[in-house]
């Protein structure tokens, strides 16, 4: 009988204690996001082997004046990449991209031009995505060349600063984190190079279709310069600009949904040799980078 009574007594207790040791692993096991109220963790984690594939849309409008005569030149873009990972784990990602679609316009008093992209459509290059969302190894993206007239250009740029970069610790709605990018375009002997300063904030959540997003504010500010060489003719470029970006990331995916970027720029570009002369220009630009689902 107490042998009996002892296994009444603990056979309940054991059921008890496997209860509250499964309970406590569940209660202590936290999602790698963190928590809305107590704390969210942005990382960029694409999944393994899923194709994302980003629309950019941007829209350039630029006023110059040479010789006191004013030139307005306006600038369409469409792209379209698709990136996928080989390993959700890695940090950093290693993403292979696919340049889907890549079409340009350009109108100006002068002439209308559209440069043709078969050299660059269908082309792909590895590069890698920190979780914090530093891009680097973009030699293969510099590879791929397209022409403007004499000028030949390439993709290097294209990749640099396209995903924001997130903060290193939990946040909440309000708090904010600053980073710098600087994006390089070089063409030839020419090269033209932004410095940017970005002040991030996270202004809450939102949903995006079925997605749950972290909706962030950038402000942009920087300055812009570069050097050149055009028929002969030595030129230097400085400026500023500054602008915001709105951005839309899924952070329990841990993947950038949407951006919404508006800015201005200021510049001068001085020539010299026989041909002195500073021309001023102003742009306003509009940039749209959406996740095709």
């Amino acid at each position: 009988m107490k042998t009996t009574n002892i296994l009444r007594v603990i056979i309940p207790v054991g059921i008890v204690l496997t209860a509250i040791f499964f309970l406590a692993g569940c209660a202590s096991k936290k999602n790698i996001w963190g928590d809305t109220k107590k704390g969210l963790v942005l990382n960029y984690r694409m999944i393994e082997g899923t194709p994302y594939t980003y629309n950019v849309k941007s829209d350039v409008n630029q006023e110059m004046e040479i010789n006191q005569q004013k030139l307005s030149v306006i600038m369409n873009s469409i792209q379209e990449y698709t990136f996928t990972s080989e390993s959700s784990a890695a940090d950093p990602l290693q993403l292979n991209v696919t340049i889907d679609t890549m079409a340009l316009f350009i109108k100006s008093p002068m002439k209308e031009m559209e440069p043709g992209m078969a050299n660059v459509i269908g082309k792909s290059l590895v590069m890698k995505l920190s979780s914090s969302g530093y891009e680097s190894n973009l030699e293969g993206a510099k590879e791929i060349t397209y022409d403007i007239g004499p000028e030949t250009r390439n993709l290097g740029s294209e990749f640099q600063g396209f995903f924001p970069n997130l903060p290193s610790n939990p946040i909440q709605p309000g708090d904010t984190w600053s980073y710098q990018d600087t994006i390089m375009e070089e063409s030839g002997g020419n090269w033209l190079g932004i410095y940017a300063n970005n002040s991030a904030t996270l202004i809450g959540y939102e949903s995006l279709g079925e997605r749950e997003c972290a909706h962030i504010t950038i402000v942009n500010t920087g300055t812009i310069h570069g050097k050149g060489s055009t028929q002969g003719v030595d030129t230097e470029t400085t400026g500023d600009f500054s602008g915001t970006d709105q951005i839309w990331f899924d952070y329990k995916e841990g993947v950038l949904i949407k951006i919404v970027s508006k800015g201005s720029a200021k510049t001068q570009t001085q020539t010299s040799g026989e041909r002195q002369m500073i021309i001023p220009a102003t742009r306003d630009m509009t940039k749209t980078v959406i996740l095709a689902d």
